[in-house]
């Protein structure tokens, strides 16, 4: 059968749930999900059953945002809409029935159970429930008699455009990326509760607690870790009570700025539970209470009021669910530290992946370039799924404003523009080209890119800089930067070094693309724009008494990220480099870089030699797991969100640098093996490659190291080590060597 709604569905198979979608798209690409549901049939008659949520569009919402849809859902004002296409047939291929949503015996009943509230603190990522059971439609998910008001459907429109080319509300695409996985699981403990909380309630031992009437109870339970899951809870009894089911990634406290204050993570009695959540009341009768959108959490806070009729609650069942990704690249280390990262980096980057890749997903679940630039390269190196990261790349291209600039996250009813996240879309290609070796995605967004670039060159000041950009100017959530939202200072007075340099990286990229498909004339002309611009900021930004790079022409601040992108760029080099590298790491008074601008700070120092310098990034990562975090937060200062997978870069590094498995050629036509001896006695595991995998380790003691493994036949493998050694297996195999250090 093949499934789509607006604005969004779960569908149920005999009672059982199968999927939800339709995958995020806009208002030109509206998906349908296509699913095979045999084994879920039964001999006689079947229940097909779906739930459809209809947001508001953007023109209806209230300025209090309440209410409101999640801002990745495109929602029009049709209401809820439903297209259905599937056929039946017995093993001998005979036609049984039809299940098309145009004819049939589809049946429909408005729920008006269901107020919709919306969190102020997350309020990108959509509603929570306000549920009066008593006026729920009973019995639809696996009865054909069930209770309420149901009436036939009727007919909207065609789900395709006309012979005309007029394209209608509902045009339908099939799903780009695979159906999320769903999974039941547990949760591993409950948390002890503050003495002067309200009384707790425990199933410890048993599936069921019930609470007296007239009572007040409350019981918090641990996932073991963080997880974005359906949650189903059973209730019987209960006429009159109330039911609020909080949900929070780790127990913290606010100070009066209204800023987190976060220690250990799973301190129940010396924090508190800070969530949003939903509100339940029973009607009395024995009821399934599931949230129709999964919830982010760690920690369920379950409170109890009863009236006059005690209520059973079973313990809840947990559906986890995201995007399928595989966990084929393992890694090992005689630092427990190092393994402790990789988890944690792997439950992260899990959590940030759903129908696209998401910055946090308890607060907003909204795909953003810059971020989704870094979820990519780890998802290459975890298991080199390249189906999520075309299908991105896609999405950037067709948020395209009439200005030529690409919104910073998308999908999004509600338009935002970062002009130096365009530029990362731009990387984005480059480094899909390197994964796959296919030049065609390049061809096809070519236009795009000269759109972005050209965008940039209007901005162009009298000192041949870009400044004074229109939108958000923003580079990174710096401490320094923060009262600006992240916008550098010296971008309110004139040109910023920062902005400038990524330009001209942006414009070194479009010259590679536009060499490698066919365009020379036009990869001269980017890279002519960029030595221009490098040369305007060593000229205009460079300081010689610092010996470092300047936050803009004449302005006296100083970040790591001019630094970092002087290196990239090409601009500082040699000896240079490392002094102004090595500046930014041991220099105070420099404002530094937050977790997703220290991977191209590690970027840097792995291009000019000094990846042994590395170690204090990870330090960052290890200060957290001190704290027992099982994801890594979005900062390493007051981290709002527990989740950003901007921070999981062990997932590149890990494989990519201490195990030292690269492409040695586009596409991956050689492998190249440069691991790095850093940080423990040893490391090793199993790393993918399109060509097959690299099971690679390394040891060492104080005079020697040991490389030894394996890579895969056929393909040309090219190892280089520390002591500049170069092995070369002209097809693949197995490889030992031992070298002095």
């Amino acid at each position: 059968m093949h499934i789509s709604a607006m604005s969004r569905y779960r569908l149920y198979v005999n009672g059982k749930p199968m999927l939800s979608g339709p995958c995020k798209g806009d208002r030109y690409r509206h998906f349908y999900e296509s699913m095979d549901v045999s084994e879920h049939l039964v001999i006689g008659k079947n229940l097909l059953a779906v739930k459809v949520v209809a947001y508001p569009p953007y023109e209806a919402q209230h300025e209090n945002g309440d209410g409101q849809g999640p801002m990745f859902s495109f929602n029009s004002a049709a209401g809820p809409c439903l297209a259905v296409s599937g056929e039946i047939f017995n093993n001998k291929n005979q036609k049984l029935a039809d299940v098309h949503t145009k004819e049939g015996t589809w049946m429909v009943s408005l729920d008006s159970a269901i107020k919709w509230e919306t969190p102020h603190m997350s309020f990108w990522m959509g509603v929570m429930e306000i549920v009066d059971a008593k006026h729920l439609p009973v019995g639809w998910e696996n009865s054909f008699a069930p209770k309420g008001d149901w009436t036939q459907v009727e007919r909207r429109w065609p789900t395709q455009p006309d012979m005309y080319g007029q394209i209608f509300p509902f045009p339908l695409i099939k799903r780009p990326i695979p159906l999320m996985y769903e999974k039941e699981i547990c949760f591993t403990r409950e948390m002890p509760i503050k003495a002067n909380d309200l009384p707790a309630f425990s199933f410890e031992g048993k599936k069921t607690a019930t609470i007296p009437a007239n009572t007040k109870a409350v019981i918090e339970l641990d996932a073991g870790g963080q997880t974005t899951s359906y949650v189903s809870i059973n209730f019987n009894g209960g006429k009159g009570a109330e039911v609020n089911i909080s949900y929070a990634e780790c127990y913290s406290s606010k100070d009066n700025s209204n800023e987190f204050k976060k220690g250990l993570r799973d301190d129940s009695l010396n924090y508190q539970f800070i969530g949003h959540g939903d509100k339940y009341f029973p009607a009395g009768e024995e009821a399934v209470y599931t949230p129709f959108w999964f919830r982010t959490f760690r920690f369920i806070r379950i409170e109890v009021y009863t009236g006059d009729e005690a209520l059973t609650i079973e313990k809840p069942v947990l559906t986890e669910t995201g995007y399928p990704l595989g966990y084929i690249t393992q890694f090992y280390s005689s630092n427990k530290d190092y393994e402790k990262i990789w988890e944690i980096s792997k439950r992260t980057l899990q959590n940030c992946m759903h129908e696209t890749y998401e910055d946090c997903p308890y607060y907003e679940q909204m795909q953003y370039t810059l971020d989704t630039r870094l979820q990519m390269l780890f998802t290459y190196a975890l298991c080199g799924d390249t189906r999520m990261a075309k299908r991105t790349i896609e999405d950037y291209h067709a948020s395209m404003l009439p200005d030529g600039m690409l919104q910073s996250r998308y999908p999004t009813q509600f338009p935002q523009v970062i002009p130096v996240f365009a530029l990362h879309w731009i990387f984005m290609l480059c480094d899909y080209y390197e994964q796959t070796g296919d030049v065609s995605v390049m061809r096809r967004y070519r236009p795009t890119v000269d759109a972005v670039l050209d965008f940039y060159e209007r901005h162009i000041g009298e000192q041949g800089l870009v400044e004074h950009m229109p939108y958000w100017q923003t580079i990174d959530w710096a401490i320094e930067w923060n009262k600006n939202a992240g916008t550098p200072n010296a971008c309110y007075l004139g040109p910023s070094s920062i902005h400038n340099l990524e330009y001209a990286h942006g414009l070194q990229a479009a010259a590679k693309i536009n060499r490698l498909t066919g365009r020379a004339e036009c990869a001269k002309d980017y890279n002519a724009k960029a030595e221009a611009i490098l040369s305007i900021i060593d000229n205009t930004c460079w300081n010689e008494k610092t010996g470092l790079f300047a936050e803009g022409p004449g302005f006296d601040e100083y970040s790591q990220h001019a630094q970092v992108f002087a290196v990239l760029t090409g601009l500082a080099k040699g000896d240079r480099a490392k002094g102004i590298l090595t500046k930014a790491l041991e220099q105070e008074g420099l404002v530094k870089c937050s977790f997703p601008r220290m991977f191209f700070f590690i970027r840097a120092l792995e291009q000019v030699g000094m990846y042994d310098r590395v170690s204090v990034f990870f330090d960052v990562i290890k200060s957290f797991i001190r704290l027992n975090v099982t994801t890594i937060p979005e900062t390493p200062f007051s981290p709002r969100s527990e989740c950003h997978a901007w921070g999981a870069f062990a997932l590149y590094e890990f494989p990519r640098m201490l195990l030292g498995v690269k492409q040695g050629a586009p596409g991956w036509k050689k492998i190249a093996i440069k691991p790095h001896f850093i940080g423990a006695k040893s490391c090793g595991g199993i790393v993918y490659t399109p060509k097959g995998n690299v099971d690679i380790s390394w040891s060492k003691d104080d005079h020697t190291a040991r490389v030894y493994g394996s890579s895969p036949e056929n393909t040309e493998c090219v190892i280089t080590l520390p002591n500049g050694q170069i092995e070369i297996l002209a097809n693949g195999g197995r490889f030992d060597v031992t070298i002095d250090i």
